[in-house]
């Protein structure tokens, strides 16, 4: 396995962790979708390192928990180690999805949509292996924090004077299309907010997020100007907000949206 591969899993798996109430409040909501349905087998498009799965997994639940990223799977592996009985790996596209029709009971999708060019296919996937009754599960988080903000601003700035453009927003773009996709077919979405929370976040910890690259604007970047962009980007953020041991307040929120088959 490359090892570049497994330090951004890593980076990723420390950065964008979710607090363990948060993680816990996420997994009950996804649960209650399914209340009422005996053993549910549980199915996560892009299941990263496991910040979704392992609080279901903890639970009972059977999970298959699917990535193309084999860095990603790898940690995910040996955070699940002891509780891997009910647990199925797939190292697999969300697009092809190699599992029968009509075999899970919910398939979950946590900022996914926007990393796949050609979406609808994954969301196909999605409803062909979902049992009558069952659930589509769509996570996003929503952030705010005018200092991480500045930093990503900055990074754009410095790799477009290279002559690369990057475009933020795809992701809710994608989610609202993803949305009217979802009521084209007859079904009926619906959307809550389900728990808020606040963070502190240093300099460095943001300036590491940008350069591993944990951001989905950041991957279309070429490498070199990636690793321009950066080299300016360290000593712009001393200049700007003094040490990179600085922390800064994050207000987040996580939303999830809920679709049933029949």
């Amino acid at each position: 396995m490359a090892s570049a591969l497994t330090r951004m899993a890593y980076a990723y798996d420390r950065l964008r962790a979710y607090p363990p109430e948060v993680a816990g409040r996420i997994a009950t909501a996804m649960t209650s979708a399914l209340s009422g349905r005996e053993d549910p087998v549980f199915l996560e498009l892009g299941v990263g390192t496991g910040r979704i799965a392992l609080p279901l997994i903890a639970r009972g639940y059977a999970y298959v928990a699917l990535d193309k990223d084999p860095g990603m799977l790898e940690v995910f592996r040996q955070k699940a180690a002891g509780v891997m009985r009910k647990v199925r790996l797939l190292l697999a596209d969300a697009r092809a999805l190699p599992l029968p029709d009509e075999s899970v009971h919910a398939v979950i999708a946590v900022h996914l949509w926007h990393l796949l060019p050609d979406w609808p296919k994954a969301l196909a996937e999605a409803l062909r292996v979902l049992k009558p009754g069952g659930v589509l599960l769509e996570g996003w988080d929503r952030v705010e924090a005018e200092v991480e903000w500045r930093l990503q601003e900055a990074w754009r700035a410095f790799v477009e004077a290279e002559g690369v453009r990057v475009e933020r927003g795809l992701h809710q773009r994608r989610l609202q299309e993803v949305e009217e996709a979802l009521k084209r077919l007859g079904l009926k979405p619906k959307t809550r907010q389900v728990v808020a929370w606040k963070e502190e976040r240093s300099l460095r910890d943001a300036l590491e997020a940008l350069e591993e690259r944990l951001y989905s604007f950041t991957q279309g970047v070429p490498e070199e100007v990636h690793r321009k962009a950066m080299d300016r980007l360290y000593p712009w953020a001393e200049e700007a907000f003094g040490s990179l041991d600085r922390t800064f307040p994050v207000q987040k929120s996580f939303f999830l949206r809920t679709t049933r088959l029949g």
